[in-house]
């Protein structure tokens, strides 16, 4: 059994980036916001910076214990006139009373870098993609690097974060896609019936043997806490003899996803410089 592993995927794609940087002459910067102290948001935002550093982007956080939505969107709108920035980040979860989808639709699309603004989920529906979500674009990076090309997937997952721009990131790229989700009658034919299951449920050990064909690929894409350790939506141990490849938690999609952030990053400051 193959493990996909995608920490080498990251480091190729951040030297691909930092050479962008140093023959371009760009100068990118991020500004990520984040809202109360979640542990978990504060953790991605320092790996963000840490990354960012290494490539040459500066990524700066602002951090609020307190700030109402009026004066959030109103710091929205100074940013998105800053030419100094090229990309904004609001780090989830949010506090109650935040409504993410409204703060985002209010990010220009040449600086939403997380991709999820109706205008840049509109371009990959339309098979004119941008700034794509960093999560999918995680998901195709393994699925690209690894060799699996034009197969038929399931995801379990319609999320706007990871599902609907995955099904449509892989139907451009000429993939049969299926999906399922929570109201799914019988989730396990579909997902045999596939050669290759993305899961995202936030369910540890979700995905078994039983749900899956010998010779299928399962990429995980889930992140859950047991016991103090990380584990993804799939019963590694399950599945591991079973499976031609799968991806680890952590260790598979997760390396990429804060790569592929700081990747919109460097295309937004490349936009901005060539169209503004």
């Amino acid at each position: 059994m193959k493990i996909l592993r995608g920490e080498e995927i990251a480091e190729k794609k951040a030297e691909n980036l930092h050479g962008i940087i140093e023959r371009s002459g760009l100068e990118p910067s991020l500004k990520l916001i984040q809202i109360g102290d979640n542990e978990a948001a504060s953790i991605y935002a320092r790996a963000k910076i840490r990354r960012g550093k290494k490539i040459g982007i500066a990524v700066d956080l602002e951090k609020y214990d307190d700030i109402s939505m009026k004066d959030l969107l109103k710091r929205i709108d100074d940013l998105a006139k800053d030419p100094q920035i090229n990309g904004i980040m609001i780090e989830n979860p949010l506090p109650k009373g935040f409504d993410y989808y409204e703060i985002v639709r209010n990010i220009p699309y040449y600086k939403d870098v997380d991709a999820l603004s109706p205008y840049n989920q509109g371009l990959i529906a339309l098979n004119r993609e941008f700034l794509v979500p960093a999560t999918p674009r995680a998901v195709i990076d393994i699925m690209d690097y690894y060799g699996y090309h034009e197969n038929t997937v399931t995801i379990v997952n319609r999320s706007p974060v990871v599902g609907r721009p995955l099904s449509m990131m892989l139907l451009n790229r000429n993939y049969t896609v299926s999906v399922c989700h929570s109201k799914t009658k019988d989730i396990g034919s579909m997902t045999r019936s596939s050669k290759i299951v993305v899961v995202a449920v936030g369910r540890p050990g979700f995905l078994n043997r039983e749900m899956v064909t010998p010779g299928s690929v399962v990429i995980d894409v889930g992140i859950n806490y047991v016991n103090d350790k990380v584990v993804g939506d799939a019963n590694f141990e399950d599945l591991s003899e079973y499976v031609e490849a799968i991806t680890p938690v952590p260790g598979g999609v997760g390396p990429i996803t804060a790569t592929n952030i700081l990747e919109n990053v460097v295309k937004a400051a490349e936009f901005q410089k060539n169209n503004l």
